[in-house]
This record gives structure tokens, sequence and C-alpha cells, in this order.
């Protein structure tokens, strides 16, 4: 599981299922619907954004979300995605560490000592030799557990040299970490400049000691020392303070016999064939032989056999090698036959899955031949055969026997394995393994090599990949919860202000409907109350009766545009005529106006209103007997004119608290213009000019 630095509390609280838990706790203390589902809307969004935390694959982020941020967002993180690439792409073509180990033999043991720079080692030459890299693959054993251990190897290790004409060690080289914790007896390549030396010496600087012990010791497999692509470690003497010879599979003479834990330098491309297969039934003393033609005399000085791995999983690696043979070389099929290298009878110890290779002065020749005396036959029950994946015939670090035909005993020129793959002659020449295609041991040792040190730059920048986008990651999250934090909180002040707004709109419309009843209802009341206590007379009733009428009209006016805002209406023409036919039946009067638009519910309001205000003023102040009245509309703009021939008014433009008063507030609520002309010979004339507010759609 890649976890999220921090606090167990916040990583828990992160998760999607406890998020899920604290919606619903959210959902049931918002008590309104609305907001309710608004905020769970918002939190399902969330959740469906958020990746899930789970384990991430090595090639993966463990974060989408955080690993989107930090690649838009941070330079050093797409500086190593292009690095982990180019990463990638290199591994490809690097051979792999084998999961089966070879077996053969162990390698060099040094003795058991408390401290770590006594358990050296040392390889000299006879004659100056020219070296340019240095290679150790690791002894590695397979313990109880199960586990593979890079057994005997320091922590930190020095090779010294010592050049021409010099008679001491001198420090080469240092590796400072030979990265135990992750080592699966990788090799170890070192390339040097090219040199002439007369000895290398190889010092353990620390040594792990052994569980529940003081004591320290330094084992390693095999060394390898390259001139180029030839390992003339195979030509140098070793040497050492103290060497465990005497117990099976440890001796210093291992360290260069080509026996590893790794098996032979291949890249892992099997080919069809397996190798030679041949088996001899029920005789066991039987012989057969292999023979390959070079097609011309050839100089040569080694030939190396390699096991193969056909049933190596069942019978255990080598298995098939043959106990007992010799190698010869002659310049025709029919001999004579110069033994080059020969078990004399002896049983050749099993290399495992490991090249065997016997050297012997340079000879010349044209036909090899390998005659085994006696076939490998682990116990009663397993049928006697050799298995052998590659016979190379090498001069000067090149397998002459490359590609060459061979001719055995049984010739049989195949034998099928399985579906792909055969056991045929012409295998033990193709240049593959039974695994792979066989490789320099230079370019094998430090591409295995590469491939370590890639391997933990990887590591190394996935670790930082994964800091990188935890740290995105939380932050987005972060970013995420205040957001949420901000938004339930902005929607409840949204909320309380929508109370508040609500409670001002219901306090507003209480003082607008007290206004409108005081000033349309309570003086028409007021006025019907003198008038019932005066003298009955014709003119009182008729006053009475008309000023009732203008009430009950101007309840109806208040109930339509403040209570009812969405009922149908008249045309704002119509309403006004209709006002007009109620107040002026004792005037002469005239109406012109068809204009129609879509008025604003608070301006027709105020219009009313207005109008309603201009026609008592000259009701009860005018004593005018004709009144004209024109409504039109031009370029948004709505006029209302109201004239009548009555006694005027003597300074309008000084009347403030007045007759006036009421009808300048209510251009004002229109936000209109107020335009009076009065004499007392021509009478008043109102001019009232707005501009139009569109009726609201709500």
């Amino acid at each position: 599981m890649t976890a999220v630095p921090g606090s167990s509390l916040w990583v828990e609280l992160f998760q999607p299922a406890c998020l899920k838990r604290i919606v619903i706790l959210l959902e049931t203390w918002m008590i309104r619907r609305p907001m309710r589902h608004l905020f769970h809307s918002m939190i399902s969004l969330l959740l469906f954004s958020l990746p899930e935390t789970a384990a991430a694959q090595d090639d993966q982020p463990p974060h989408v979300a955080g690993y989107w941020l930090a690649n838009r967002f941070s330079g050093r993180l797409s500086e190593d995605e292009s690095r982990l690439k180019a990463i990638f792409g290199e591994l490809h073509h690097l051979p792999v560490m084998p999961d089966l180990d070879a077996l053969g033999t162990h390698g060099f043991h040094s003795n058991f000592t408390a401290t770590s720079e006594d358990n050296w080692f040392q390889i000299e030459w006879e004659r100056p030799q020219r070296i340019d890299g240095v290679a150790m693959i690791p002894t590695r054993l397979t313990t109880q557990s199960g586990d593979r251990s890079n057994y005997g190897l320091p922590n930190s290790l020095r090779i010294e040299v010592r050049k021409v004409g010099a008679s001491d060690f001198v420090p080469l080289y240092t590796i400072l970490d030979t990265h135990l914790d992750q080592r699966r007896g990788d090799p170890l390549f070192v390339a040097l400049p090219p040199m002439e030396v007369l000895a290398l010496r190889f010092v353990p600087v620390d040594l792990p000691t052994l569980p529940g012990k003081i004591v320290r010791f330094f084992s390693l497999s095999e060394l390898m020392v390259f001139d180029g692509k030839r390992n003339v470690a195979e030509e140098g003497r070793l040497s050492a303070p103290y060497s465990i010879d005497t117990e099976e599979g440890w001796h210093l003479q291992y360290l260069i016999d080509g026996q590893s834990p790794l098996g032979p330098p291949e890249f892992p491309l099997p080919g069809n064939s397996l190798g030679w297969h041949a088996d001899n039934g029920e005789r066991p003393d039987a012989s057969c032989f292999a023979r390959i033609d070079l097609g011309a005399r050839r100089k040569f000085e080694a030939i190396r056999l390699t096991a193969a791995r056909g049933d190596s999983p069942i019978k255990g690696p080598g298995f098939g090698f043959p106990r007992s043979f010799r190698l010869e070389c002659s310049d025709s099929v029919e001999g004579p036959w110069k033994v080059l290298w020969t078990t004399d009878g002896m049983d050749f110890p099993n290399p495992g899955y490991n090249p065997a290779t016997f050297r012997f002065p340079e000879v010349e020749g044209r036909f090899i031949r390998l005659m085994v005396t006696k076939f490998d036959a682990p116990d009663r029950l397993t049928t006697p055969r050799i298995l052998l994946s590659e016979c190379e015939v090498i001069h000067q670090g090149r397998n002459l026997a490359l590609g060459c035909p061979v001719v055995t005993s049984d010739q049989r020129e195949s034998i099928p394995h399985d579906a792909t793959r055969v056991w045929s002659s012409a295998g033990l020449t193709d240049g593959y393994s039974s695994t792979g295609r066989i490789m320099e041991l230079r370019d094998w040792a430090e591409q295995l090599s590469r491939r370590f040190d890639l391997l933990l730059e990887q590591k190394s920048l996935l670790a930082g990949r994964d800091k990188i986008v935890n740290r995105f990651h939380n932050l987005f999250l972060f970013s995420i919860f205040s957001l949420l934090g901000l938004s339930i909180l902005g929607m409840m002040v949204w909320q309380i202000r929508i109370r508040l707004n609500n409670r001002r709109q219901v306090a507003a419309l209480r003082r607008r409907i007290s206004s409108d009843l005081h000033d349309e209802v309570g003086s028409n009341l007021a006025t019907i109350a003198l008038l019932s206590e005066l003298a009955p007379s014709p003119g009182h009733l008729d006053d009475i009766n008309r000023l009732s009428r203008e009430t009950t009209q101007s309840l109806h006016e208040i109930v339509d545009i403040t209570l009812a805002p969405k009922r149908a209406r008249k045309p704002i023409a119509e309403r006004l005529r209709d006002i007009g036919s109620l107040m002026l039946r004792e005037h002469h009067w005239t109406f012109e106006g068809h204009a129609a638009p879509e008025i604003d519910l608070e301006q027709r309001r105020n219009l009313i209103f207005y109008f309603k205000e201009s026609l008592h003023n000259i009701i009860r102040h005018a004593e005018a007997r004709n009144v004209a009245i024109i409504l039109e509309e031009s370029e948004g703009r709505l006029r209302l004119i109201v004239t009548d021939d009555g006694k005027g008014i003597a300074n309008p433009s000084t009347d403030v608290s007045g007759k006036l008063h009421t009808l300048r507030q209510r251009a004002d609520s229109l936000q209109g213009e107020l335009q009076v002309d009065s004499s007392p010979e021509s009478g008043t004339r109102l001019t009232l000019t707005f501009p139009l507010r569109r009726k609201s759609r709500k």
C-alpha cells in the first residue's frame, strides 16, 4: 500500500468510504431540502473525481489527481519521468538475472576473522598484463528459509594494484556501497583506464558480521579481469592469506573456473534447438561422439562445453553433462585423432548450468570430436543420457565452431522436445544455450552490472516521484476540502442572507402597504367620516358615493399589484382610462393614448398612484371643468400629460411640501422627470416622463 504522508487519522479520513459516511452525517445536519441536495451533488462529484488510494504498481503513480497536478506544475517530475522512460527502454535491451541457480563450484572463501581487511586475495601474472576492466560475481547461496543472499560480500571493497617497476600495492578503485540489501548475486563491474599491471589485490573494507557473532569472512564466486573482450584472469595466479580449500565446492582456484550461480553469459532469446540429446538405453558402458567440421585447418587453444537445461528443473542443473569423455582433433574424418583433453576415466564434476572450459597448448586441425565414454545417470530410474546445449572452439576469445556442421554417432538430426523446441545436433554450434543467445563474457557482466545500477536508479526515481505526487495529492485534497468548506460556509451565509433579505422585503412590503393604505384609503375614509357628520345634502351624498368607489378601487389596486404580481392585467392605457372615468365623472375630460408597453409592476404601481394623486388634486383644489389626458410612448420612454383649466398653482417651483410633494415623490420612484406648467389664466399642465423597464418574467 502506498500511504499518503501524514498521520494515520488523516489517511483514514481521505478514504472515499469514510468521506461517504461524512456526507451522510452532513446531509442529516442540513435541514433545508434544496441546500441538502446541492451539497450532496457537490460531494458526489468530488468522490467520483478522487482516485481510490490503492497499492500502486512500480510504473504507475499512486494517485491520479496528484500525478496530474505534479506533472503539470513540477518540472522535477517531468525530468524524472523522462529519465524513467529512458531507463525502461535501456533495460529492455539488457540481459536479465537468472531465477535458477546454476550451481557448480561456490568459489573463494576466506578465514573467519574479527577484522575485514585481513581477508584479501590477489591475482598476479608472470609478465606485465594490460587490463581495462574487472568484474566480480558474488557467491549466491540459498538459505534454509529460501532467501538468496550475497554470501560473504563486503559492504565496501578496495581494489589495489601493483604496476610494473613497483614493489608495493597502491589503491586503484574503491566500491563504496555494494548495496547488499538489494543485490541478488548481481555482478559488480568496474571499468578501468587501460594500464599494464603485474598484480591486483581485492581488499574487503567493511565485511558484515555473522548473526550473533563478531567474526567476518570474505567470499566471491567468480573473478574476471578483462583486456578488451578477453578474460585474462584465467591466465593469472591466485593467492590469499587463507582460503578454505578442503570443503566441497570451495577453493581459491574456483575464482577463475568459469562457474558461478548465474550460469552461461546469455541474453534471454531462446532458439528453436535446446542442444544435443543422446541416450544409450540399457547400455551404460556404451560410447558416442559428436564431430564438428570447422571447414578448414584452424588454430585454437580451448574448447568450451555448456550443459543443457531441458530437464534441469526436475533433475537439477547440469543433468546430462557427460561423466567421462575426451576431446580430440584431426585433419580428416578417418584420423588419426589427437587427444587434447581427457578425464582419464575419472568422473568429471558436474559444472551445473555453467560452461566448462578446457584449455591446452595451441593446436591446429579441421575436425573436433567429443568422445563420451560414460553417460550421466543420476539415479537408477533415469535413463543414462547426454544433454549439451553448446560446444565452442575458442581461438583468442573467438568461437570458430559457430554455425559449423555437426555429425553425431546416433545420426539423428533432431528429437522433438515440445511444440516449438527440438533437440538437434546442429544446436551444438548455433550460438544459443538452452535459454538464450550466448554473449561475450565482458558484455554480459558489464550489462548485468548496468542493469543493477539502473534498477537502483529506477527505484530511487520512483520513490522521489511518489513523494512529489503524494505532496501534490495532499495539496489537491487540501484544496478540495478547503473549497468544499468554503462552499458550505458560503451556502450557509447565502441562506442567512436570503432569510434576512426576505425579512427586509416583508418589512418593506408592510411599509409600502401601510403607506398606500394611508395615502389612498385613509384620506378617503377621513373625508367620508367628515361629510357624514355634516348636514345631509345631495352634494354630500354624491361625494360620499364617489369617495367610497375610489376607496374600493384603491384597495383592489393595492391587492392587485402587491399581493398578486403574476395575475394578468389590463394594458396600462385602459387601466388609466378606467380610473379617469371613475374619478372625473363630474368633469368634461378626454383621454388620448393607445400605447400598450410591457411595463414593470413597480412602475405600473407608481404610475397609477401618481395618476390618481394628480386627479385628486384637480378634484379637490383646481376647480376645473375640463381635463385632458395624453399617454404616449417614444424611444423607450413613457410620457403622461395631464392638463386642466382650473385656477392653477401660484408658485409651482416653490411648492415643496404642498400639493405637488406626493407627485414629485412618485416621479422620483419612477426615475423620471416631472414638469409643472401652471398659471391662474391657463390652469395647470403636468408632464411626467420616465424610462420604461420591461415587465419582469418572475
